[in-house]
């Protein structure tokens, strides 16, 4: 597995994340605003290290399929 490209997917989505979460939630004058940004992003970032993981294992799975066929 590509640990590399999945980790600089995951930083890319967080930044994306926290980007457009921290100035909507200063918009509206919330306590603790960067933090609900921060962590936001933070599961925006591992549902797609997730979803990248996941179609890796598959192209795996595939290869190692058709190479017993």
């Amino acid at each position: 597995m590509d640990w590399k490209n999945i980790a600089e997917r995951a930083a890319w989505t967080f930044l994306e994340g926290f980007l457009v979460a921290l100035p909507a939630t200063m918009s509206i004058e919330m306590d603790g605003a960067a933090w609900k940004a921060a962590l936001f992003s933070a599961a925006i970032a591992g549902v797609s290290a997730l979803k990248t993981f996941l179609l890796e294992l598959v192209k795996v799975l595939r290869v190692q399929s058709e190479a017993k066929n």
